[in-house]
């Protein structure tokens, strides 16, 4: 649906000479992935506004994004496996923090932050194959993707045990998120591999 409608909207502003024809293919690429962020974003408000999580699920995904950015992750084969993996992180974490004590929080955290920390400084940047990483740019991204996790992690450690607040939990739920998003781009890659090899 979302590549249909890319093209579409290509195609429409070659017609309209907005954009040269040979350039069709290049602005369907670029709209097929702001459609996607879009319609990803949408469905991220929709599930906290429903479950009445709007901070919560807000302080989750930028840590979520601003480590991935950097590091990488999993990536699903269709939009709509992506939109579904979405659905089901963001409903696992409302599940997660509606039935987690704050007594557990102070336990918790240290745990995810260490797990988290050391899956990321073992496995990022996790390249898409789609999108190879030149040794160059893989040290640069590993270095950004390194500062973002000590800020979150300082974030994280103020929030939890300076101002006791639960903001320092959501943001460990996005960073061992991530480090599960790593892991499992990794695994799948491993299996690519190893299918073409046999």
């Amino acid at each position: 649906m979302i590549s249909k409608l890319a093209k579409s909207m290509a195609l429409f502003f070659a017609d309209k000479n907005l954009i040269a024809a040979e350039d069709k293919e290049v602005y369907a690429y670029g709209a097929e992935l702001l459609l996607s962020t879009v319609f990803n974003l949408i469905i991220a408000l929709v599930i906290a506004l429903i479950t009445n999580t709007f901070w919560q699920c807000l302080v989750f995904l930028t840590s979520f994004v601003t480590i991935r950015i950097y590091a990488g992750g999993y990536h699903a084969d269709t939009h709509r496996n992506c939109m579904l993996t979405l659905v089901c992180v963001q409903g696992l974490f409302v599940l997660i923090i509606k039935n987690f004590s704050a007594e557990k929080v102070k336990f918790a955290v240290p745990i995810m932050l260490m797990l988290s920390i050391a899956v990321i400084i073992l496995l990022a940047p996790v390249a898409h194959p789609n999108k190879p990483l030149t040794e160059s740019l893989k040290k640069v991204l590993r270095k950004k993707a390194y500062v973002s996790v000590a800020v979150w992690t300082l974030i994280t450690l103020l929030c939890t045990y300076a101002l006791k607040n639960l903001f320092g939990f959501y943001s460990a739920l996005g960073m061992i998120t991530i480090s599960a998003a790593l892991a499992a781009e990794k695994i799948k890659l491993w299996r690519s591999v190893n299918n073409e090899k046999s």
